[in-house]
């Protein structure tokens, strides 16, 4: 399922190199891979760890949650691999239940996937940006492609120029996220930078729709008053439309917060925090967000811009969101091409407030 808010227009970009990545799998002979790459269950409430050292799954589920006949949501495997029990195969996960991955040239790995109770008042992995990891020319946020929740529009900028999102050291071990709005290589004026939970989707890019290029969100079960984050921005000089036409003000930031309630293609708004804001702010300081429960109304400063898209919904506001999207933006109408190359979004230490 693609939950579609706000992404770089670098996305389009990836339409002139290529329509996917290739198989990296690929190889002359029987392939010996057996991971399990991905495996989620419905109503996990938090993001699954994978130790592909000790071949072990542990999957975070709500309190209460019934897990004697699941079938789980999502399972990646190597390519060319079979799994068993087979991925639509309801099983008891209330014991640890072990999954046999046969890799193709009759190789076998068994993974044992445990479901355990989540914590309370859960943060998100990797939250304070310390960790990196590199992809060829350029650093994405977390420890691995395959553990990361947060993404980045640098994939396709990297192809034709340098990534706009990056780690910047402030010493001491600590980190912070850099997002640049840029000069684009090809095709449009600007891209800004996005940092967000969720991941590229793959396949050919839609040019004229880069929202759809990313699937939004992580799976989370928590009920945050507010969220916090450490930020500075600097907007760029000269604030234009997508055809380098001026406009008046100036460019903006935005930082936001999104609880929804997910079932299949059904997507229900639970909360919201955005802040969109414009001035300068040279040195760090501290943002916190109030997250609003249940519908925007018109008196709300943010309504405008923040509220549901026609295929969304409200949902009830005191119901237990099951994923939560995160996203930072250097220009907040990226989208369509508008705002001032050389604009500057800081952000460290996101934390979610209880």
């Amino acid at each position: 399922m693609n939950i579609k808010y706000h992404s770089s227009v670098l996305i389009l970009l990836l339409g002139i190199f290529g329509v996917s990545s290739c198989i990296k799998e690929d190889k002359f002979g029987l392939s010996s891979l057996k991971e399990i790459k991905v495996f989620e269950l419905p109503g996990q409430a938090g993001v699954t760890t994978i130790n592909k050292e000790e071949r072990t799954i542990v999957v975070p589920m709500s309190e209460g949650s019934d897990l004697e006949a699941l079938v789980p949501s999502n399972i990646e495997i190597s390519n060319f691999a079979v799994l068993s029990p087979s991925a639509d195969e309801a099983l008891d996960f209330s014991n640890d239940i072990q999954y046999t991955v046969t890799a193709e040239d009759g190789s076998s790995a068994i993974w044992t996937v445990s479901a355990v109770p989540a914590l309370p008042n859960p943060q998100l992995a990797n939250s304070n940006f310390d960790l990196w990891y590199t992809v060829g020319r350029y650093q994405q946020p977390g420890e691995n492609a395959e553990t990361t929740i947060w993404g980045t529009a640098n994939r396709a900028l990297a192809i034709a120029g340098d990534a706009n999102t990056n780690p910047e050291d402030l010493g001491g071990g600590d980190f912070a996220a850099r997002l640049t709005s840029v000069a684009a290589p090809l095709l449009v004026r600007m891209a800004a930078a996005t940092l967000f939970t969720g991941k590229f989707t793959e396949g050919f890019p839609n040019p004229t729709d880069p929202r759809s290029n990313i699937d939004f969100g992580t799976p989370f079960i928590g009920r945050p008053e507010s969220f916090r984050v450490d930020y500075k921005y600097i907007p760029g000089a000269s604030y234009e439309d997508a055809n380098g036409n001026p406009l008046s003000g100036g460019d903006e930031c935005d930082i936001y917060v999104l609880l929804e309630r997910r079932d299949g293609e059904s997507v229900e708004r639970i909360g919201t925090g955005w802040f969109r804001n414009g001035m300068l702010q040279a040195d760090f300081t501290t943002l916190e967000v109030q997250i609003k429960y249940g519908e925007l109304t018109p008196a709300d400063p943010e309504f405008e811009y923040a509220n549901i898209r026609p295929e969304e919904s409200w949902g009830d506001p005191q119901a237990t969101p099951t994923h939560i999207t995160v996203v930072f933006s250097s220009s907040a109408l990226g989208d369509f091409f508008t705002g001032a190359i050389g604009s500057e979004l800081w952000v460290n230490n996101f934390e979610l407030v209880y």
